[in-house]
């Protein structure tokens, strides 16, 4: 089973026709198709950039809280300085133009130097200049911490939009999908709005199905059927929105516009033709 991070990708689109026995083909083809694209994405990490420099003498920033698996490359802003691990730091390093033990030199020099140190799991790793601090903390010195991060989900929903159109007396339904591409179970809920999805209400002429439910980690995307119905309407175009609200603390609330037309229906008559 993959495990997927980041970037975000698009949801395969899904279209629901108005047959029902063509829709489990396509229902199935929708959590296929995610699978395969979020497979395919890599776990990036971040490098991050702390600087040394004179007058006062000092670490920028001193004190970074990073995830495991990133780097941080510490670079000279201008005067004679090292970098170096304390005693019990989860990752021993002694670096200025490169690192000791990997083919650098970590004895301080004034030249602008740069060195890139991975630090692979959780913990602390504090550090000082030889030259101008020491270790715990005195003088120039300051403290990666590695930080577990904590896991959330992350909601995907394809497509952002949705529009239909059924004559007047009639309904159609389209569909939109809704995947987790998170660390942690997603738990959604969707809604109708007339105008804004921050106080969601009925709309007589669209209902979904599901409304609600959860997606585990690496779980299949979730199809939800959207009805848009013309009993009760005249011929014209009708705006309102489908409202996506989930745990995913980054996307609390999504917004799908929805346009429904409505057609004059053909009239034929008893003999065959038009009128």
């Amino acid at each position: 089973m993959c495990k997927v991070v980041q970037p975000r990708v698009a949801l395969a689109v899904l279209t629901l026709g108005p047959t029902p026995r063509s829709r489990p083909m396509r229902l199935l083809a929708l959590p296929v198709a995610l699978a395969a694209a979020f497979c395919a994405l890599p776990v990036r990490a971040a490098d991050h950039v702390v600087t040394a420099f004179a007058g006062p003498f000092r670490f920028e920033p001193a004190d970074l809280t990073i995830a495991p698996g990133d780097t941080v490359t510490f670079v000279n802003g201008g005067g004679f300085h090292n970098v170096v691990s304390d005693p019990g730091s989860i990752v021993t390093f002694r670096c200025a133009e490169g690192c000791d033990g990997d083919g650098g030199n970590g004895d301080a020099s004034s030249s602008n130097w740069s060195a890139t140190v991975a630090f692979p799991e959780a913990g602390v790793a504090p550090y000082f200049c030889e030259i101008h601090g020491a270790p715990g903390g005195v003088g120039m010195s300051g403290v990666i911490t590695v930080a577990e991060e904590v896991p959330t989900p992350v909601l995907v929903v394809e497509p952002v939009a949705l529009e239909g159109a059924a004559d007047a007396g009639a309904s159609v339904t389209v569909g939109f999908g809704i995947a987790n591409e998170g660390a942690a179970a997603l738990d959604w809920t969707a809604d109708t709005a007339e105008t804004d999805c921050a106080t969601p209400g009925l709309v007589p002429w669209l209902s979904l199905e599901p409304a609600a439910g959860t997606i585990g980690i690496g779980g299949p995307a979730v199809a939800v059927e959207v009805t848009l119905d013309a009993a009760a309407l005249d011929v014209g175009v009708y705006s309102a929105n489908v409202c996506v609200g989930s745990n995913d603390p980054a996307n609390a609330l999504l917004t799908l516009p929805v346009t429904f037309t409505v057609n004059t229906p053909d009239l034929v008559f008893a003999d065959g033709f038009d009128g």
